[in-house]
């Protein structure tokens, strides 16, 4: 694939392709949660190949394993949207800095609804094979996150 391909497969996997007639036809339609839950699967799985590796602060991950942390996140804030502030690609690498944006509505990592709104930013550098993300390293401000929802204290002890 070409440098453009590679960066429309991620543009298309954040959802950075969705027209506005798609945005009216979700609004109407209304899926349930399980309906949500396998429309994002298929989106997945067309994107990332089977053999996909993922590496992050937490360790390596499958497939599978992302999946699972991308649905966390999904249903945790399920108005999630994805911002791309910079995208940089050659060869069979696409690199992104962007945030994530959504309100806390659900339970996230054991911690309760919040109902706060909360920015992760993050790096994720993919690499792709055969029109498929084959393997990825990502960097995310989980602290930041954990404190913009409470889970944490966001500065010195009050007195």
């Amino acid at each position: 694939m070409s440098v453009e391909e590679n960066k429309a497969l991620i543009r298309h996997y954040f959802g950075l392709d969705v027209t506005p007639e798609m945005v009216r036809t979700r609004r109407q339609v209304k899926p349930t949660m399980e309906e949500r839950q396998g429309f994002f699967r298929a989106h997945f799985e067309s994107i990332f190949s089977p053999d996909f590796v993922g590496h992050d602060s937490k360790g390596d991950w499958s497939r599978e394993q992302s999946l699972q942390e991308n649905l966390a996140l999904f249903f945790a804030f399920p108005d999630v949207s994805w911002g791309l502030d910079r995208m940089v690609a050659e060869g069979d690498l696409v690199v992104v800095l962007g945030k994530m944006l959504g309100t806390h509505l659900g339970s996230y990592e054991g911690i309760p609804p919040s109902g706060k709104k909360a920015e992760i930013k993050y790096t994720s550098t993919y690499r792709i094979a055969d029109g498929k993300v084959v393997e990825a390293w990502s960097s995310m401000d989980w602290l930041g996150l954990m404190q913009q929802i409470g889970a944490i204290p966001t500065g010195p002890p009050k007195k």
